[in-house]
């Protein structure tokens, strides 16, 4: 988990731990890789790009409110939310040592493999 101290005013400091896919980074890229599927007619007509999900994990580790803050393509846009609706819960993040909501946002790649000639 990332942790992070932000000033408070007045000399104060408050930790703040990121919220965390259950297993981390790499057990995020692993869901993403297993649970994204390519809209075949996004594949047929050879659209690619990065969209951008922007959602708040709750202080419960609950996925809430997501919503496509950058878009790439209507079809890649659709299917990276269903992605997301689908994901399991969270370790919430911290403030002060008590959990509380965070935004979040998260790049979800869609690349095709090179044309065959």
């Amino acid at each position: 988990a990332q942790t992070t101290k932000a000033q408070k005013g007045f000399g104060v400091t408050v930790v703040q731990t990121q919220p965390e896919f259950p297993g981390g980074s790499d057990s995020l890229q692993a869901y993403i890789q297993q649970n994204l599927q390519y809209p075949a007619e996004a594949f047929k007509n050879r659209i690619q790009g990065r969209t951008y999900i922007g959602f708040t994990v709750t202080f419960e580790g609950k996925v809430t409110k997501a919503k496509v803050l950058k878009s790439a393509n209507a079809l890649l846009d659709e299917e990276a939310m269903r992605m997301i609706s689908g994901m399991p819960d969270w370790k919430p993040g911290t403030a002060s040592g008590k959990p509380v909501n965070v935004d979040y946002i998260l790049p979800i790649d869609f690349i095709l493999p090179p044309a065959k000639n």
